[in-house]
Formats: C-alpha cells, structure tokens, sequence
C-alpha cells in the first residue's frame, strides 16, 4: 500500500526540469562489487592457494548448553548442511562438527591444548597460540587434509606426500587441494545471552563450514550473521543466516573441485548473483531469508 502511494504521487508530481543527459544504471554494478568485496573478506586464499572446505559427510556435535538447545542446533546444522548441497551423516555418527559453549573461551582453549591437543589436527604451538589470540567471544578452526584431483586423501610414503592420480595433469586446475577433516566452534557462553539457538547454529555454521574471519568484514559490508556476537545489546542483528551468508556458502560448495582461489571466487560470486536474482531482487541485495 505504501509502495502504490508513492507511485501515485509521484505521477501526480509536476513534471521536473528536462536533462537530455544520457541515463546511469549502477545498481547492478554497484552489486557486484558488494558481492566481490563479501567474498574477498570471507575467503583469505593466495593466487595460487585454494580455499578448502568439507568433501565428506558433516555430524554437527554440540556441547556446553542443556540438552534441549543441543538437539536444536545440531537439527539446524543439518538444515543448513543440506540446504547448501553437504552431506549429512546419519544421527548417531561421530561429530566432525564440533559446537562448544565455554565459560570463559580462553581458558578453554587453553585446557584443549594441554589435555586434548589432538583437536588441533598438526598445528604447531605457535598455530594453537594464534588461535587462542583471535579477539572477541568466538573463536574457530578447521582440521585439514590433502586430498587429489579424484577426491582420494594423499598420503604420505616416508616422509613424502604421494599423489597417485589416474587425471591429467594441468596449468588449469590444481593437482590436489585441501579440505576439512574436521572444524570447531568455541564460544563465550556469555556472548550468548538473548540470542536463540538459530542464530547460534547459523553463527556456528558460518565459522564452522568455511575458514572465515569476522574481523576482515568491513563495516560497510552487507547484513551477516557473523557480527551477532559483537553487536551492541541494543541493536538490531539478523535472526538467522542472511541471503548473503546462505547464497556465499552455497557459492563455496557449490564451485567445481580443483580450481585456485581467484576461480573459485569467481565462482562463488557467480553462484551469489544467480540466488540473488532467483529471490527476484532485480539487482538489489534481497531480504534476508532461512535456508528452510
């Protein structure tokens, strides 16, 4: 009704001075390069790296909250898995997801290191303390492998990485790339409070399913579910993973296997301009929607 009154009005405005100038349509563009600028900040890579992600099934694990939320977050980490094209694993599989709540997310961390440091994949020292160093409530990493053009893990004969390969080689695509074996989540419990158990799990899933760092994202940048955790307690945040989240992560699993970063970026923007247009948003960043 709102949007028809404005049209009335403005047919029933006097007519404004005539400009014969030649006619700018930017939306478009201007979309773009939001949709370039989103992708370079989640999707740290160097030319020739590769930005890795899950290739097996995903079994979402949650600790630290009543049992009740639990089962809600690992339920919403599965919708959000399928709704981006994963593999689920069946319910009573091994978590390779992992959600924890903490009361204090350093000293966490910390115990994790010391008791548990086999959830740290190969990290070295240094690699864990860098971990531990990542300001604010949260704190994430993944747990990766090599694996080849066919999917298959390289393994190591001696001391020696060994890819054996029936695909020919190319200056195109990549010989191997990386990919999770396993992520983790930490964060504050008190970071937390007011926000629901899908905003958690979307949180989660966004740190969890692609090696991201909140703190790369620009202010300026479009409305994410990554900054819930440091917004301030009277503003507004999403309540469940943005059109933008859902269509980026649905770009990363979605882009074929072996490509470098820059490709894989190319792909995943691709990908983000088609939802974009499949919600109808005629070259406008449309509302926020669930992965249902």
């Amino acid at each position: 009704m709102r949007f028809a009154l404005l049209s009335l009005a403005l047919l029933a405005a006097p007519a404004a001075a005539q400009d014969d100038g030649p006619i700018v349509v930017t939306g478009y563009s201007e979309l773009e390069q939001q949709i370039k600028s989103f992708v370079g900040a989640l999707t740290p890579a160097s030319p020739r790296g590769q930005i890795a992600r899950f290739e097996t099934a995903v079994c979402p694990g949650v600790f630290g909250i009543p049992e009740a939320q639990r089962a809600a977050v690992r339920e919403r980490l599965r919708a959000v898995a399928k709704g981006i094209g994963l593999d689920v694993a069946k319910p009573d599989c091994t978590p390779n997801l992992l959600v924890m709540v903490a009361a204090d997310k350093n000293a966490f961390v910390k115990a994790l290191g010391k008791d548990h440091n086999y959830m740290f994949g190969d990290r070295t020292p240094a690699q864990v303390r860098k971990i531990l160093a990542e300001p604010g409530p949260a704190t994430a990493w993944q747990i990766q492998t090599m694996v080849n053009g066919d999917g298959r893990i390289v393994a190591n004969e001696g001391d020696m990485p060994v890819n054996r390969t029936t695909r020919n080689p190319s200056r195109i695509t990549a010989a191997a790339r990386p990919a999770f074996l396993a992520a983790a989540v930490v964060i504050d419990g008190a970071a937390l409070d007011g926000l629901t158990t899908t905003q958690l799990a979307d949180y989660a899933a966004m740190r969890a399913l692609a090696r991201i760092d909140p703190a790369r994202i620009d202010a300026a940048a479009p409305s994410t579910i990554l900054r819930i955790l440091d917004a301030a307690s009277d503003s507004e945040v999403p309540v469940t993973l943005t059109q933008w989240d859902f269509a980026f992560l649905k770009g990363l699993y979605s882009s074929p296997d072996n490509l470098y970063a820059p490709s894989q970026r190319s792909e995943i923007e691709r990908t983000m301009n088609e939802e974009f247009d499949r919600a109808g948003s005629e070259g406008a960043p449309p509302r926020d929607k669930s992965p249902g």
